[in-house]
């Protein structure tokens, strides 16, 4: 079954690696992005979408028309921030409102001994 796929965070490495897969398996991808001269992949299937993860907005209007949402927010080596839980927060309000169900979220904050550097746990 091919799918109507957003994909937030797609110009870092697991996005990147997820756009690629889903185009090579058939799917038609919305890449939502930041900074689109970051994702330099050209794909008939492809629509790279310019905007802000924290702007309801721009999340609200790249939803529209799409059947699943992926999201692998990231903020690089930057561990602290709310980049991922308040993008990810609008996410879901965005799909709420759209009436969007489908929704893959991956995160490696609190993994391993990132979550110690955080401050989230101690040893």
């Amino acid at each position: 079954m091919k799918m109507n796929l957003l994909i937030f965070g797609s110009t870092g490495g697991t996005g990147r690696q997820l756009v690629e897969q889903a185009l090579e398996q058939g799917h038609r991808v919305t890449a939502f992005a930041r900074n689109p001269a970051k994702l330099d992949i050209k794909h008939t299937n492809l629509k790279v979408v310019e905007g802000d993860v924290m702007d309801f907005t721009s999340v609200d209007k790249a939803l529209q028309g799409q059947d699943v949402v992926v999201c692998v927010l990231g903020a690089g080596k930057k561990i602290t921030g709310t980049i991922r839980s308040e993008g990810t927060r609008q996410i879901i309000h965005a799909m709420e409102k759209a009436g969007i169900r489908r929704f893959i979220c991956q995160s490696t904050l609190g993994a391993g001994d990132i979550a110690l550097r955080a401050g989230v746990l101690t040893s």
